[in-house]
């Protein structure tokens, strides 16, 4: 991942200033854009892109993530990262780059068919609830009978190579999905903080979207990730997966 090599640029940084943090608010970092790419037919796979200028380099990016819906993990090959080292390239080349990449593997599990996006707030919506999603998984405003309520809960994760970069505290989520008034599943829970997310700051429900088949529904939530950049928080995202049967 590209986080990575920021957070090494990171390093040099602080060392270059005898060692002075300043607050992960003290700059703005990059948000990257997102786009859905889409479900398979049968729902077990799923893709979407994010893409942007690189914070501190201004470099243009894309990253394709596609993710087995069932086993909750990114599919052969996946992420497709393309950055490229020119602060003239274009944002359109990287993204015509990454899908050429993915094109195989997209084309391989037909993954084109769109879902029905039930809630969305990016960073610029400052009213939502960030940690509470509640939304009507049909299409019928008159009569909502059971609601689906989303929830995502952060808590302190121990990390040695962050403590490298920041003294923010390092944070890992739980996410739970269920009908309102009864039981939540967990859909997931961190128990570490993977090198691929790099160092969160803090997490937001971005988009919740249903697939629904004949015999199970698929949903995907997206979790905004505000990770400790190289001026400031940038922002990536996560899919997690739930099946209901």
């Amino acid at each position: 991942m590209f986080c990575i090599k920021r957070m090494l640029q990171v390093a040099l940084l602080a060392l270059s200033t005898v060692g002075i943090m300043l607050p992960a608010s003290s700059f703005a970092g990059d948000v990257a854009d997102r786009e859905i790419i889409g479900f398979s037919a049968d729902g077990g796979y799923f893709a979407f892109e994010q893409y942007g200028y690189q914070d501190g380099s201004g470099f243009p990016y894309s990253e394709i993530f596609v993710i087995d819906t069932e086993r909750n993990a990114w599919v052969g090959g996946s992420p497709f990262e393309v950055l490229i080292k020119d602060e003239k390239g274009s944002l359109e080349e990287a993204r015509t780059q990454s899908r050429t990449k993915a094109a195989a593997l997209l084309s391989e599990h037909g993954i084109n068919v769109q879902g029905r996006i039930l809630a969305s707030n990016p960073v610029t919506e400052l009213s939502a609830n960030p940690k509470r999603v509640e939304v009507n998984p049909e299409s019928n405003v008159a009569n909502i009978v059971a609601p689906i309520l989303v929830k995502l809960r952060t808590f302190s994760l121990e990390s040695p190579l962050c403590r490298t970069f920041t003294q923010d505290p390092i944070l890992g989520f739980q996410l739970t999905i269920g009908q309102k008034g009864q039981r939540a599943a967990t859909v997931h829970k961190d128990d570490r903080i993977p090198k691929s997310r790099g160092c969160p700051l803090r997490y937001a429900i971005r988009d919740v979207i249903r697939y629904r088949r004949r015999n199970y529904t698929v949903y995907i939530v997206l979790i905004s990730v505000f990770q400790h950049g190289f001026e400031g928080p940038d922002v990536r995202y996560i899919a997690v997966p739930y099946r209901e049967f």
